[in-house]
């Protein structure tokens, strides 16, 4: 008789992983868009210095939000090694294979995984 297919709980972790990893990506773009505008404008702050500064504002905006990308990329590689169902028998040794229960990536805020 075949075992039962259920969800891969490495795949489910994984799945909740790349959107709180999108979720942050968005904020960081969020985050930067209020002051570049502002200076931008040419109403706060002018001057060679102000051009200096804000050039490293969004300097460092456009590194973080790639950064942010190649992280949720690595998350969506890794998932893509690991099919979304598995057999009854496969979830449990994956469940029981994790390291550590005290390390963040099997964890959420309602307590260990799973």
């Amino acid at each position: 008789m075949a075992d039962r297919m259920v969800p891969n709980p490495l795949h489910v972790r994984l799945t909740e992983l790349l959107a709180e990893a999108e979720e942050r990506g968005r904020e960081i773009r969020r985050a930067y868009e209020r002051p570049v505008g502002t200076m931008r404008t040419g109403q706060v702050w002018t001057g060679p210095t102000a051009d200096k500064w804000i050039d490293g504002l969004e300097e460092r905006h456009h590194r973080l939000a790639l950064l942010a990308r190649q992280v949720a990329g690595a998350i969506e590689e890794e998932l893509r090694r690991h099919p979304a169902m598995v057999t009854e028998a496969e979830a449990h040794a994956i469940s029981a294979a994790r390291v550590d229960d005290r390390s963040p990536f099997f964890q959420r805020g309602r307590g260990s995984w799973p």
